[in-house]
């Protein structure tokens, strides 16, 4: 740990008058009492706060109250010589409670040296602006000075300084001038307060099946009041979507292999969208600065918010990531090797530990069951489909505790954005977990059987007794979209495996055309207006990138484009993308079976 000398209490322990212990990061006293910690360095106060009918607030007499955390900002310690990894290292010895020393060191890593330190990898190579690559320096923890001789537009939620406010572009298709006049955002500035808007708005639009006023996700937005680390990572999610809805043309040329290249380009020559962007890059940064604190002193086993906010933020990193389309890697290096990651397999891995760790118990933590179990199945989704185009043993890691997690899937199903039925994502797990122990043979009969029992598992799923349960409860009357999606990720799952494990073909000689078939047809009775439209892009994707009929491929890429204009995730280019990578496999090798699926597992992508 860092030599660090702290000369005065935190500020805490000075206004309550108690004898300080002085610890870092935060004052162990602090903890123990549920407080959150200022820290020892200077505090900021928010001035221009308003009351509940939205008439401004007298300035506070003194400084801020303890537990008042928009405009907190975590201190960097004095220059002690040690590097980040040293200071990860600290964090994670200093970590009490539930977790493993061990396990929390692994966390920290993963965010000190990968997601701190990802670098941008442009498909055009185009030199990045000034004011993006001082977002992007590598600071530990980025102080409003330190923002403020970089660009001085990058400071977002923890700038009190009226002179120093930033300015969101407030632009027709972008954010609306809604000003939100609730006591919960009162000590937000303007810009923050507009990216917390969207996010209530759209964000949450695209995170379940179908948006309704008891959205478990909108019960994030109270949190951010009491954990700055949910506050940064929302409004960078929330930053990063608004980007992509900048449209500088009508229409994006199909005949592109990369259109996310192609939108990027244009997107940094506007000034507003270029500034959205370092916003987004900016808050990431704070974001998980806030979360290695965090990990070195959560305790799991007794904090219920604060796991679930823990998970939370790794699981919007995710997020982030799929949102984002412009490829950004970690870099790895072993040795004289350089290993490219994506960004989302790090953000998983770290959640993976978590998600290890936490209780899953349904009765326990009732007051946040509901945002918990959500967040918790999409970790779980990624996973899943994560392991389906990467190499990587994610499938096998979680496998652990698949069967917990397939009861709190069964919980969410009616709320979860792909609406795919808990049985057939088991399905995926195990052929993904099966795959990464091959190679297999032709001679490998074993493994052949075990694929043979897979897709005989996924085609006996009866959808229509599955439809007929979500029947039975409240508020579900979408019953028809719900079974063309099931039905098209039950036969995408049967292509799926014929290409992970190409060695079922020795005992169950298939045509792959009859589940693109299949697929198509149930794809084609979901229409760009039904909710479930944004929920069909992985079927889509393994269909098309199996077929070899060009008026196939041609529908396929207009569902995508289509599917881009409704949810205006970046995942959506990495699909068209490899789509395009798949076909130019195909048709270089007309007359051979070529497996696609093997090729495309290097890069790495997710889609989901």
């Amino acid at each position: 740990m860092p030599n660090i000398r702290i000369t005065k209490p935190c500020h805490n322990c000075r206004r309550r008058r108690l004898r300080c212990d002085r610890s870092w990061p935060t004052c162990n006293k602090c903890t123990l009492s549920g407080q959150e910690c200022l820290g020892y360095g200077k505090v900021f106060v928010w001035t221009q706060a308003i009351d509940s009918q939205g008439n401004p607030r007298p300035s506070p007499a003194s400084g801020r109250r303890p537990g008042e955390t928009g405009a907190f900002q975590p201190q960097v310690p004095p220059d002690s010589g040690g590097t980040r990894g040293d200071v990860a290292v600290g964090w994670a010895l200093a970590g009490t409670g539930g977790l493993d020393p061990d396990q929390i060191h692994d966390v920290q890593v993963i965010y000190a040296e990968h997601a701190h330190d990802e670098r941008v990898f442009r498909g055009h190579h185009q030199q990045q602006p000034l004011a993006l690559r001082g977002a992007m320096s590598g600071k530990d923890i980025v102080s409003p000075g330190e923002m403020a001789a970089t660009d001085k537009d990058v400071c977002i939620a923890n700038t009190p300084n009226p002179d120093h406010q930033v300015d969101m572009p407030i632009r027709a298709g972008l954010l609306g001038g809604r000003n939100l006049t609730d006591p919960l955002f009162q000590d937000l500035d303007r810009t923050s307060r507009a990216y917390i808007t969207h996010f209530n708005d759209r964000v949450c639009r695209d995170l379940v099946a179908r948006d309704s006023d008891s959205n478990p996700f909108r019960e994030l937005i109270p949190l951010t009041n009491r954990h700055p680390l949910l506050l940064q990572v929302l409004i960078a999610t929330s930053a990063i979507h608004c980007c992509n809805l900048f449209r500088p043309t009508n229409s994006i040329p199909t005949s592109l292999t990369n259109p996310g290249d192609y939108l990027a380009q244009l997107r940094l020559r506007d000034d507003s969208s270029r500034q959205i962007l370092i916003h987004a890059l900016t808050a990431k940064e704070k974001a998980i600065a806030y979360l290695r604190q965090v990990m070195g002193s959560l305790n799991l086993a007794r904090s219920e918010v604060g796991s679930v906010v823990a998970l939370a933020a790794m699981h919007f990193f995710v997020k982030f990531d799929l949102i984002d389309f412009e490829p950004r890697v970690v870099v790895e290096k072993e040795g004289e090797e350089v290993e490219k990651i994506q960004g989302w397999r790090s953000h998983l891995e770290a959640a993976s530990i978590v998600l290890e760790l936490l209780a899953l118990d349904p009765t326990r933590h009732a007051s946040t069951r509901i945002l918990r179990d959500c967040v918790i199945a999409d970790c779980f989704i990624y996973h899943i489909l994560g392991s389906t185009l990467a190499e990587t043993a994610m499938a096998s890691r979680i496998a652990r505790c698949g069967s917990e997690l397939l009861e709190v899937m069964k919980r969410v199903e009616v709320n979860s954005y792909l609406s795919c039925p808990p049985e057939i994502l088991k399905i995926i797990l195990s052929a993904s977990q099966l795959s990464c122990q091959g190679p297999y043979t032709d001679f490998d009969l074993a493994a052949a059987d075990q694929a043979r029992a897979l897709i005989v598992e996924a085609h006996a799923f009866d959808i229509n007794v599955w439809v007929d349960q979500l029947r039975q409860l409240p508020d579900v009357t979408d019953i028809k979209s719900r079974f063309h999606v099931a039905s098209a990720h039950r036969s995408a799952v049967c292509l799926y495996i014929i290409r992970a494990l190409p060695v079922v073909r020795v005992v169950y000689p298939v045509d792959a055309n009859i589940f693109v078939n299949d697929i198509l047809y149930h794809l084609g009775q979901i229409h760009d207006e039904d909710p479930y439209f944004k929920a069909t892009s992985w079927p889509t994707f393994i269909a098309g990138a199996e077929t070899r009929d060009a008026g196939h491929r041609e529908s396929t890429l207009k569902r995508m484009f289509a599917i881009w204009q409704i949810c205006p995730w970046g995942y959506i280019f990495a699909a068209i993308r490899m789509l395009k990578h798949a076909w130019q496999i195909q048709d270089t090798n007309p007359e051979s079976n070529v497996n696609w699926l093997q090729e495309l597992k290097k890069d790495g992508y997710l889609i989901v």
